[in-house]
């Protein structure tokens, strides 16, 4: 059974749901609204089935195929979108597994999931940590991973948010620092390519109106391999001047506007009204597919290595 713990500032109010090391709420100065689409109640949450507020791993994003090879051994990952792909690691990712608490404070909390060697058709007895902490306006969730085998890992935080409580986030202002996004194919899984976003609708280099658009389920690339500190990339704006800045050590930043939420025709309480656009889901991660495309930044971890991802959530108004 999911546990529900709640981790506060004077400035932020955050709810964590222990299964799947989900952010479920977000609150933000005297604001009762919640800036993510998530419930209090661990069993109203999951009527969410988009990954609403997991992590999504041990390898985010879509695989084609689900097929891994390491070593010159084929791996094959359960295949969870209409038998072609496979995505966010398919039924059994780390967004499904009870999460068990390892340390908790007023205004953190860590949460450790162990991966046995074969979950996810993967190998490895993976170990993953999420540590979500607070401090005044900001909230750092930190992720790391060990292997006593060689295993690709790429982990995303992956809330949707809305910022000002609209039934879309078409109100909302996007401005993204990446110059080149991935182009997909047929089954949404990156081609190769790079390409620039100047002339495409995908050009946030100055900040620009959400459109509703389906087509925007796209990685956006911010660098060739993981920092040690965070950088800004991305800042999200409502239409109330609630204002979202995310800093990552992420090379990609994956964002997809929801075009595929399910439409619940009752809004809860503590929620806005979940539906196709109610929300956008930007995820610090590496790039998709990255195990079919040698160029891209590199997944594999090695027994002895630690895999580290921080990204901070920083909040204001305007």
């Amino acid at each position: 059974m999911s546990q529900v713990i709640d981790i506060s500032s004077n400035d932020l109010n955050v709810r964590i749901l222990s299964k799947g090391a989900t952010l479920a709420g977000v609150r933000f100065a005297d604001d009762p609204r919640n800036l993510v689409l998530g419930f209090a109640d661990p069993d109203d949450h999951a009527r969410i089935p988009a990954f609403a507020g997991h992590l999504a791993g041990p390898v985010a994003n879509r695989v084609r195929a689900g097929r891994v090879e390491i070593d010159g051994q084929i791996y094959q990952m359960p295949l969870n979108e209409a038998g072609r792909t496979t995505l966010h690691s398919g039924p059994d990712g780390l967004h499904a597994q009870d999460w068990t608490i390892s340390e908790q404070g007023t205004d953190h909390v860590t949460l450790t999931c162990t991966l046995p060697d074969g979950c996810n058709g993967l190998p490895g007895n993976r170990t993953v940590t999420a540590s979500y902490a607070i401090t005044d306006s900001k909230l750092r969730l930190t992720i790391t991973a060990i292997s006593d085998k060689t295993t690709p890992i790429n982990i995303a935080s992956h809330p949707y948010w809305n910022l000002d409580g609209g039934r879309d986030v078409s109100g909302h202002s996007l401005h993204m620092r990446a110059a080149h996004y991935l182009p997909t194919d047929s089954q949404n899984l990156p081609t190769g390519e790079l390409n620039p976003v100047t002339g495409t609708p995908y050009d946030f280099q100055d900040p620009y109106p959400v459109p509703l658009d389906p087509t925007l389920d796209l990685n956006f690339c911010l660098g060739e391999k993981m920092r040690s500190d965070p950088v800004p990339v991305a800042t999200l704006r409502g239409q109330d001047g609630t204002t979202l800045s995310i800093a990552t050590t992420c090379p990609g930043l994956q964002v997809y506007t929801g075009a595929n939420l399910p439409d619940h025709s009752v809004a809860m309480a503590d929620c806005p009204q979940v539906a196709p656009y109610s929300g956008i889901a930007l995820e610090p991660q590496h790039w998709p597919d990255a195990l079919h495309h040698a160029h891209f930044p590199d997944i594999m971890i090695q027994p002895g290595d630690t895999y580290r991802q921080i990204t901070d959530y920083l909040f204001s108004k305007s």
